[in-house]
């Protein structure tokens, strides 16, 4: 356990995003403590602004980077609001939702980093659509689809993924997990869109 980084990094993770959190959560106490004392003032409003925006991130960090602890699950409702406040954050972009019931921790992981790979096909902005039927998930990303195709070559398998990039670490990450499952993805790109799809089933 302790020589192998696959299953350290997640700890390390979860353990960064467990500590940023009490501090970021005493900064937004803070700050609704000061707006009940006075009047709001932009110089508050910015500060909110950028408060809200790191829980959010590190919401989001926590579920992509951290620990999948072994049947631990995620309500739909719950992921829903965490990917879509994480969008809200960003601008243009658009989520749409048609996912019920609960999904494995394990797999909502996978579909958060993968929403993550998906971001960077829309630097434009855009619209994503996430669905889910069984065992598969699927997230179609539709606008001004922009690729690397090293990465996404990369991450379908149908080549090498290049080495680590901190911007880009999720598309190794994810790799590093559907290797890990067993699980499949299957990448369709257009000018237009692009669509990830999950299987958890895996092949005999």
């Amino acid at each position: 356990m302790a020589d192998d980084p696959t299953r350290l990094a997640p700890l390390l993770g979860s353990r960064i995003c467990h500590d940023l959190a009490s501090p970021l959560g005493a900064l937004m106490a803070g700050l609704d403590l000061m707006e009940m004392a006075g009047q709001p003032t932009p110089e508050l409003a910015l500060m909110r602004e950028s408060v809200d925006g790191a829980r959010v991130t590190l919401d989001l960090m926590r579920l992509a980077f951290g620990q999948a602890s072994a049947g631990a699950s995620v309500d739909s409702d719950v992921l829903h609001r965490l990917l879509a406040a994480a969008l809200a954050a960003r601008p243009r972009l658009t989520l749409t939702w048609a996912v019920n019931g609960t999904l494995p921790r394990s797999e909502a992981q996978q579909l958060a980093l993968a929403l993550m790979c998906a971001l960077h096909a829309l630097p434009r902005g855009g619209t994503v659509h996430v669905a889910r039927e069984g065992a598969v998930l699927a997230l179609t990303a539709t606008g001004h689809v922009s690729v690397d195709p090293a990465l996404w070559d990369g991450l379908s398998g149908r080549a090498a993924l290049p080495d680590p990039d901190p911007r880009r670490i999720e598309f190794a990450l994810l790799a590093l997990l559907l290797a890990q499952s067993g699980a499949a993805l299957l990448i369709n790109h257009e000018p237009e869109s692009l669509q990830l799809i999950l299987s958890q089933v895996k092949a005999d």
